[in-house]
């Protein structure tokens, strides 16, 4: 046997010299098991590979004694369609042990509210207005030494602000988790069984799969993915076990500390899961769902519950053609939150806490994939607001809140948005990304010509309101608010809502 791997390698060596190295990179791809989770996993490995949407090709043997000789997860087919994964197939700075990863996210994003704070809010992608801003600056990459897996990528740019303030859970107790991990978007250690396909155990901060779309835009279809995708976790704190019965199977349940929290918000850890089937090569199906855990900080007798289920299908492969791949998506969520006040349902007195959305996208693929345009959108209907956005008025977060944009059990949030987008992709490793996008919320939410900052700038206090000359009024309620600021709603600043945002996005997207 060692013979034969030996002079595989030889044959393989002799190969990539004939061909300028690259059967070499394709070789070192090939050692190893690869699997692309499906959803906001972005492509992050699954087994024994580094993060890479290429499939091991059957011709091309495992030459890591430690590898199983099944055949890999998926690896019968190219995933790098998929929204949500990252369409690169070659990792050309990977060695046998290790395989960096570098990421970059520019973009140049116009508000056609026009904010004069140049302000943002109700996005996970769109913070900043009429200004060039790096979005993500990650590098970082994956090890697999004897089965010893582990995976980490730092965050820096707006993401390293953006996401933290998301999160409630870090006030709650002491030692600033918040800023413990703010530069990281990934970092896990784990094990490979060469149990049937494959089995992992992983733990550490992983990015998460609900929502379809990947934490990194690169791997999107769009920009500015829909409201289930961008109101619903990028990342989990916590442990998960991945099991690949078959090559087309994956079971994955996860004991994690919150919903999209660093810390456990509560008395109860989230429990979860995914299972991932791909039955052909040119259809994937994604079941999520999460439970149990009490993700209202403050309010410990509430729990969540949330299901999130998708289906992509490529009905259209034509590589002969101008017009060479087409394939769409659909993606429907639904949840609720019960206990502390609040009911699935509203019966019993109790206001109605629930989540209902979709969203759908078609792309389209020109001339050998170097030209895309997506189409999509979707709905998003969440009495409660308990995944709503909070709007950073003033500062605001997840553990502050903000007097004008509460958040209370049975208030009303409707939304819907749609987006056009054009990718020029001149190889795999960048895109040239333009969108044009509209959001529009039943009540004012998103940034008006006004801004959402008081005159002056932040004056430490987003939970209460803010006197007109800009100083807090030290209270979040509005008939003391004007008594403190010296009489009259007059007296008091606002910030400037929409019911409608109109936004264009050009992105520099590069991935190696």
């Amino acid at each position: 046997m060692k013979q034969r791997i030996a002079q595989l390698e030889e044959e393989m060596k002799d190969r990539a010299g004939a061909d300028g190295g690259d059967n070499a990179t394709k070789l070192a791809a090939a050692t190893h098991e690869i699997a692309s989770p499906e959803g906001k996993a972005g492509g992050a490995s699954v087994a024994l590979m580094p993060s890479s949407t290429e499939s091991a090709s059957p011709e091309l043997p495992a030459i890591d004694a430690e590898v199983t000789t099944k055949s890999a997860p998926f690896g019968y087919a190219d995933w790098s369609w998929l929204n949500g994964n990252a369409r690169t197939k070659d990792t050309p700075l990977a060695t046998k042990y290790f395989a960096p990863e570098f990421r970059a996210d520019v973009n140049y994003i116009l508000d056609f509210n026009h904010p004069k704070d140049d302000s943002m809010g109700g996005s996970t992608e769109s913070f900043r207005s009429d200004e060039v801003q790096i979005e993500q600056l990650s590098f970082g990459g994956d090890l697999r030494v004897n089965n010893v897996r582990g995976r980490f990528l730092t965050m820096y740019g707006m993401f390293a602000t953006t996401t933290p303030r998301n999160d409630a859970s870090p006030s709650r107790g002491q030692w600033d988790l918040a800023d413990a991990y703010r530069y990281v978007s990934e970092a896990w250690g784990g094990y490979h069984w060469n149990v049937q396909h494959g089995l992992n155990v992983d733990a550490g901060i992983f990015v998460s799969y609900i929502g379809l779309f990947s934490y990194y835009n690169f791997d999107n279809w769009s920009y500015q993915p829909s409201f289930v995708s961008s109101n619903t976790p990028w990342f989990f704190n916590g442990v998960r076990v991945q099991w690949f019965p078959t090559d087309k199977l994956k079971i994955e349940p996860w004991f994690i500390n919150g919903w999209q929290s660093y810390g456990r918000p509560n008395g109860k850890p989230g429990l979860g899961g995914q299972i991932l089937y791909r039955p052909k090569q040119w259809m994937s199906l994604v079941f999520n769902n999460y439970g149990l855990g009490e993700d209202a900080v403050g309010i410990p007798n509430r729990s969540r519950l949330h299901t999130d289920d998708s289906i992509q299908v490529k009905y259209y492969d034509r590589p002969d053609r101008y017009l060479d791949k087409a394939a769409f998506t659909f993606t429907a969520d639904a949840g609720c939150e019960f206990g502390g006040g609040v009911s699935c349902t509203g019966k019993g007195g109790n206001p109605k806490q629930s989540f209902l959305g979709y969203m759908v996208y078609n792309r389209l693929w020109f001339n050998k994939d170097r030209y895309g345009l997506t189409v999509g959108g979707g709905q998003m209907n969440n009495p409660g607001r308990y995944l709503v956005l909070l709007p950073p008025i003033n500062g605001a977060t997840a553990s502050t809140g903000t007097p004008y944009y509460t958040e209370n059990p049975g208030q009303q949030y409707h939304a819907y948005d749609t987006t056009a987008t054009f990718d020029y992709m001149p190889n795999q490793f960048i895109t040239f990304r333009t969108e044009m996008g509209y959001r529009h919320t039943d009540q004012p939410y998103w940034s008006g010509k006004g801004g959402i900052t008081p005159p002056g700038g932040n004056n430490g206090s987003p939970g209460s309101y803010t006197c007109a000359s800009g100083a807090t009024a030290g209270t979040n309620v509005l008939a003391t608010a004007e008594v403190n600021c010296g009489g009259g709603v007059s007296s008091l600043w606002f910030p400037d809502l929409r019911t409608g945002q109109f936004a264009a996005t050009a992105a520099i997207l590069v991935k190696f």
